[in-house]
């Protein structure tokens, strides 16, 4: 029978399987992206519109991530990254940013079965040009990086404007990403293409003394291969289009250091997934010197239109696929349907939590530790979730030091 063939070789031949793809996005996200999740960060610092870097900087950070599943680890991800700023002539700046990383462990081919051992690697590099002025800014930024079965390209463009009494910015972006995606399985043959058009917008208003609201849109638009390579008969259409909304307010305590701030996301796709994500963060002083903050977040979302959950006994199942519904997948993946067993399309909700310190040295150092706990489940999401599913669970720990001069 071929689709037996085809497992065989898949679980023998497959090396580079895509599950760690989630941490690697949020590790390596465009500038776009990151500068308007920076937003709310330049405005709780009392400053709405944007001033030209007085000093340079440095950063370092490393991450260890894990993830879990069932009876054991899944994947484990160790990242470093080097970040250095320097301005120019007080109305420009420079900065650049290394990652690399290195990814070990096993992947699920579908819902939670997962395959052999794995390991990868991936360098990024990204750098932004800024020219400051005194009521905004422009930013024209670029970023690489590359995997064994990867290469992914971006260009970005950013502008702010500050009303002359400061209490009002806006920010406009647009992106470009361009994927290659390279066969690495039995699933794919031949070399594929992705491309992404990022468009966002935001607005930022000081509403009191003590608070700053935020709200920000934005929208993509994808052509090319979305499919997962790894994933046993997965389809997926050749484009996908999103949608979200976020919303920040940040509340300073008068007669502290301290500052709340919470977040709200909606998302919306074209392949029918919508989610929540509501997040809570205090930012208190300890003595004058050290810094903690809490964190909670929850996020639930309804599943793809084409996602199929687990069977109990389907009948073209074998040793190799229990569990999978392999008399639903296989005629639409060889028809050229829609179909996915992809876990992290299901409907599911997830709890994290965590907890950040960080503590200055004299007045140009500053050392950081976070630590945050990932947990998933069917059940937890809003509405109906999927079913048959393992419970999934990562952990993520973060240190870091900045240095200026």
């Amino acid at each position: 029978m071929q689709l037996r063939a085809d497992i065989t070789k898949m679980s023998k031949q497959s090396k580079n399987p895509a599950a760690s793809k989630q941490l690697l996005q949020a590790l390596g996200q465009s500038g776009l992206v990151a500068a308007l999740a920076g937003g709310a960060i330049i405005a709780s610092q009392n400053a709405l519109a944007e001033a030209a870097p007085e000093s340079a900087q440095i950063n370092l950070k490393t991450l260890s991530y894990q993830d879990y599943q069932g009876s054991g680890d899944r994947i484990d991800v160790d990242a470093e990254s080097l970040q250095v700023l320097v301005p120019i002539a007080g109305q420009w700046s420079i900065s650049g940013t290394a990652v690399h990383d290195a990814i070990s462990g096993a992947s699920p081919r579908y819902h939670s079965s997962s395959l052999t051992d794995i390991t990868d690697k991936r360098n990024a590099y990204s750098a932004t040009v800024t020219r400051y002025f005194t009521q905004g800014s422009a930013a024209f930024g670029g970023s690489y990086s590359k995997e064994r079965d990867y290469i992914s390209r971006n260009v970005s463009a950013q502008g702010t404007y500050a009303t002359p009494n400061q209490n009002t910015s806006f920010i406009f972006g647009l992106g470009y990403t361009k994927d290659d995606i390279l066969p690495n399985s039995i699933f794919l043959d031949q070399k594929e293409h992705k491309k992404v058009f990022d468009m966002a917008l935001g607005v930022t208003q000081v509403i009191t003394q003590n608070d700053i609201g935020q709200i920000n849109y934005h929208h993509t638009h994808g052509t090319g291969y979305f499919s997962d390579q790894y994933k046993l008969y997965d389809s997926r259409p050749d484009s996908r289009n999103s949608d979200s909304v976020l919303l920040r307010w940040n509340h300073h305590f008068t007669g502290s250091a301290d500052t709340l701030r919470t977040a709200y996301r909606y998302y919306q796709d074209s392949n029918d997934i919508r989610s929540h994500t509501l997040e809570f963060e205090y930012d208190m002083s300890v003595g004058d010197a050290w810094r903690v903050t809490p964190l909670l977040r929850y996020y639930s979302q309804t599943a793809a239109s084409f996602y199929f959950d687990p069977v109990a006994n389907d009948p073209w199942a074998d040793a190799d696929t229990a569990g999978a519904p392999i008399s639903v997948i296989y005629p639409l993946y060889v028809s050229g349907g829609y179909a996915s067993m992809d876990q992290r399309l299901s409907a599911f909700g997830a709890l994290t939590y965590g907890l950040k310190v960080s503590r200055e040295f004299g007045e140009h150092w500053i050392a950081d530790v976070k630590f945050e706990r990932y947990e998933q489940k069917g059940s937890w999401a809003l509405g109906s979730g999927s079913k048959g599913l393992d419970s999934f669970g990562a952990r993520s720990l973060q240190f870091g030091i900045r240095h200026t001069f």
